[in-house]
């Protein structure tokens, strides 16, 4: 399951996964994150939660790719990446980052995350 939330007020897309992600849902979540940054002014900020994902598909790689180098030419700024339970959705997301050179700051919980983001960004 997923949600994706424009955060107009601040300027912000927040991303959550949670459980068994099948290559249908990961390119939704691709399509629902692409189309919720139009809603957002360039400089935006992204938090993709993924500390309740048990499960990632292949596609799940190509989609965050596809997220990353929509956000970058809508010109986002920071990234918060919350980590939890799947080792495995950790290490997918970080090597397909860094494979893009992209680089996301990780927070335990989605509350340290936006406190990263309101003014405790190191």
């Amino acid at each position: 399951m997923f949600e994706v939330e424009a955060r107009v007020g601040k300027n912000r897309l927040v991303v959550r996964l949670w459980g068994e992600i099948d290559d249908a849902e990961a390119l939704r979540v691709g399509d629902a994150a692409v189309a919720a940054m139009d809603r957002l002014r360039p400089g935006f900020d992204m938090v993709s939660d993924l500390s309740g994902v048990t499960r990632v598909p292949p596609q799940a790689a190509g989609q965050l790719r596809r997220i990353i180098e929509s956000g970058r030419a809508r010109g986002f700024r920071r990234v918060v990446r919350v980590v939890g339970r799947s080792l495995e959705a950790a290490v997918v997301f970080e090597r397909t980052s860094r494979a893009i050179g992209h680089e996301a700051h990780l927070a335990f919980s989605l509350e340290e995350a936006e406190q990263l983001l309101d003014g405790g960004w190191p």
